[in-house]
Order: structure tokens, then C-alpha cells, then sequence
């Protein structure tokens, strides 16, 4: 038994931190509740961009803070400006009031006298937007910072954070695709670039060097990023299923399935593969044979705007000309498959 629901518009969303340290199945349940309607994902440089990085008390932007914020704006490869602030985050602590623990001290630099006197991201909220603009961005891992703006602009402005944005780290696995490891250290260590990390502006300046090392890389040893942007597909049609495994019961059976986004859990082909032996079909694009649009997660997707994939934008047209079809989130889509992978 399951039940999909369509919400009017956009998903509402809901930022309050929770009194006490969530369980990590909370955290990724929190994680699912709605979508950011991000920029797209690209592969190629305008000429003026800024290099972004933060700090934060933790890896989740739905229960942990930010705590220090860097960006450096850059015409080519000349530097124009730059904006930095410490930011203060939640304090927590019975006897003695704390910002941050001891791994994010050691780690970073950052103690608690340095964001005893810092401001709220709410000070500096509508100064860093207004700073960033339209600008794209450059980070390493750079999803990462832009969830934690995307979420703190929208909750201060009521804003959502859009811009466009090019990701060193996945620039780096394209070009570097022997490299056992591609993290902002890794790189740093195999160009042998100097400086001292997990300080928001050191990082900013790393990264951009690790930015201006690749694009010579990638210039130097004809590295194709085009078919990076238009990746060839396995063609989903060509599945067929086991029908001793056939479920007649599950919803999927004799259904048109179509996936759009990255799975958590499965390459898509063997998701694909679950719904053929339970007695679906699957088909690469949305058509007027589409039952169920299952959605994974859409970083680094070029062709999505607005946090809609084009797929997603075809089903919704085809459900309101009255089309028998249904958009499932990823964790729907597992409770339907659940007897079937066990």
C-alpha cells in the first residue's frame, strides 16, 4: 500500500533545527523533504566568476550552521574583490556557552572566541546576496556550499539561490580519472600547490588554482568535456525482466517506468532491471505510455533549471492534459521495490 501525493506548486519547506541531535535516519528522512531549484551544473568558465567556500559545525545543512563564509570575485584570472565574515552560528552548552566543538577547532582554526563577536547569517545575508549576484559560481564540491546558502538565504530572504556554479571536483574526476582520490587536498598535493586548508579563504585561493591547473591539464591533453555534457545512455528498452519473479500485486507491474536524476541506493540499469522482473517495462524518455516518473537526485544534471529536470517538466504537462501518470520520489520508489530486492 502506498499513497502519492501532488502538492500545489512548490514544495513547502521547513528549516527548524531540532532541540537535540538527530539520529542519522533522521537526518536523511529531513534530507527528502523537499527539492532545491539549483542552477545548472557546468562544465565551462565564463570570464567572470567568483570562488566560493565555507565552514560549517557539520555536514547537513538541514541541522548544522555555517560559521565562516569566503568569496573572491575574479574577471579571467585577475582578482577583483573578495567578501569574508565569521558567522555565528547556534550556541549550545549548559555550563559554558559554546559555537563550536573540538574535531571543528582542530580541523578548521576556528575557535569560540573568534565567533563570540561574529554576526548572525542573518546580518550578512542580504550583503552576500546582493555580493553574489547572478555570478557563477566556482567551489570544490561546491553542492555542498551551495545547499547550505540555498537553505540560509531562503529561510533570512525568503530568497532561493540559483546561480549557476562549476563543480573543481567533478572537472577533476573528468580529467583526472586515475587519481585514486580527488579531494581538494588530493589535488593541491598533485599539482604541488602551497597554502594551509579548511580556512574558508585559503580554500577560495587553492581552488582557484587547482581551477586554472586543470583547464591547462584539460587544454594541454585534449580532454573531450563535451560528451561529459551529453553522456551516452544505456537504453533501458533493451531490458527484459525474469517473469518467475513477476509480481502482478506491486504497482509497477505492467507499467511504464521512466528514471530521471541519480540514484542513492542503485546504478539506474539495475533499478531498471527490479522493475522488469517484477513485470514492468521501462522507456528512456516521458511519453504518452509514461505511468510512473521515479526522481533521483538532480546535482550536477546540466539540463536542470529550476530544480525540474526536462523530464519532470514533460510529465507534469502530460498530467495536467489528464494522463494517467505519477511522479514518485526516490523513497517511494524504494518502498515499492522493497519485497522484491530482499
Amino acid at each position: 500500500m502506498f499513497n502519492i501525493f501532488k502538492k500545489k506548486d512548490k514544495v513547502v519547506i521547513s528549516l527548524t533545527s531540532s532541540p537535540k541531535e538527530p539520529k542519522e535516519s533522521e537526518k536523511l528522512e529531513e534530507s527528502k523533504k523537499y527539492i532545491r531549484h539549483k542552477g545548472i551544473s557546468l562544465l565551462s568558465l565564463p570570464d567572470n566568476y567568483i570562488v566560493l567556500d565555507l565552514e560549517t559545525t557539520g555536514y547537513n545543512p538541514h541541522f548544522d550552521e555555517i560559521i565562516e563564509v569566503a568569496c573572491i570575485r575574479y574577471s579571467g584570472s585577475e582578482k577583483i574583490d573578495s567578501f569574508h565574515s565569521y558567522v555565528q552560528p547556534t550556541p549550545y552548552g549548559d555550563d559554558s556557552i559554546h559555537y563550536v566543538d573540538d574535531f571543528i577547532t582542530k580541523l578548521t582554526g576556528i575557535t569560540d572566541d573568534m565567533l563570540v563577536t561574529a554576526p548572525k547569517f542573518k546580518d550578512i545575508a542580504n550583503e552576500l546576496y546582493d555580493y553574489l549576484g547572478d555570478s557563477v559560481i566556482v567551489g570544490h564540491n561546491v553542492n555542498f556550499d551551495i545547499n547550505f546558502l540555498y537553505d540560509n538565504f531562503l529561510k533570512c530572504l525568503g530568497c532561493e539561490f540559483k546561480n549557476d556554479y562549476l563543480d573543481t571536483m567533478r572537472l577533476s574526476r573528468i580529467a583526472l580519472p586515475d587519481l585514486p582520490h580527488h579531494r581538494l587536498k588530493d589535488l593541491k598535493e598533485y599539482f604541488s600547490i602551497d597554502g594551509v586548508q579548511h580556512r574558508a579563504l585559503n580554500d577560495c585561493q587553492i581552488t582557484h588554482t587547482v581551477l586554472s591547473k586543470l583547464l591547462d591539464y584539460i587544454q594541454e591533453n585534449n580532454v573531450d568535456l563535451e560528451r561529459y555534457l551529453h553522456p551516452k545512455r544505456f537504453d533501458l528498452t533493451s531490458l527484459t525482466g525474469d517473469v518467475t519473479l513477476n509480481d502482478p500485486s506491486n504497482p509497477l507491474y505492467g507499467k511504464h517506468c521512466v528514471f530521471t536524476g541519480k540514484l542513492q541506493r542503485f546504478v539506474r540499469k539495475d533499478a531498471a532491471q527490479i522493475v522488469c522482473n517484477i513485470g514492468g517495462c521501462c522507456d528512456n524518455s516521458v511519453t504518452k505510455k509514461t505511468n510512473f516518473l521515479i526522481i533521483g537526485g538532480l546535482d550536477d544534471i546540466p539540463l536542470v533549471k529550476d530544480g525540474k529536470s526536462t523530464k519532470m517538466k514533460k510529465a507534469e504537462k502530460l498530467i495536467l492534459d489528464g494522463q494517467d501518470l505519477k511522479i514518485l520520489s526516490e523513497s517511494t520508489f524504494y518502498d515499492l521495490i522493497e519485497d522484491s530486492i530482499k
